[in-house]
């Protein structure tokens, strides 16, 4: 599954670009602008609990591979993925931009990120990890098109 999920984000990331970074336009301060905003609608939806502003900072066909491994494809599967996220009781989600790089007309970026999540028996506890988001920008605005982030393993 990681083998794949690694070839996916490569091909989104350079299998569609037809040149160089700046090819598109796009400069390193746009695209850290624009991850910076959607982090924060990201954040912002969040904490309100809204499946409908969490699908939306998605691109029509964005992905998100879950922390538990699924890949949710597409706004539709991305707001019922959300209902399900807030009814099990994850709040309190922080993304911290960290680097964005230009490919084309968008790019991607490395965040870090923390989330209050139920764990083992209901007691809540915070996960911190690192967010790769490949970021696009469409008629309509920027989107996420895909989000893999990746949650450190617990020591014992």
């Amino acid at each position: 599954m990681k083998q794949v999920s690694a070839v996916a984000l490569f091909t989104v990331l350079f299998g569609s670009s037809s040149g160089p970074a700046s090819a598109g336009g796009v400069t390193d301060a746009e695209l850290l602008q624009a991850a910076t905003e959607l982090s924060h609608q990201y954040d912002t939806h969040y904490a309100a609990k809204d499946a409908d502003g969490m699908a939306s900072v998605y691109a029509s066909n964005g992905e998100l591979i879950s922390p538990a491994g699924p890949i949710v494809r597409g706004r539709a599967a991305l707001k019922e993925y959300y209902i399900k996220r807030f009814a099990s009781g994850a709040h309190g989600h922080a993304i911290k931009v960290q680097e964005v790089h230009v490919t084309g007309d968008g790019g991607y970026g490395i965040n870090q990120f923390s989330v209050t999540v139920p764990g083992p028996g209901g007691t809540a506890h915070e996960e911190h990890g690192t967010i790769v988001a490949v970021y696009r920008h469409d008629p309509d605005g920027w989107h996420m098109a895909l989000v893999a982030p990746s949650v450190p393993p617990k020591a014992h």
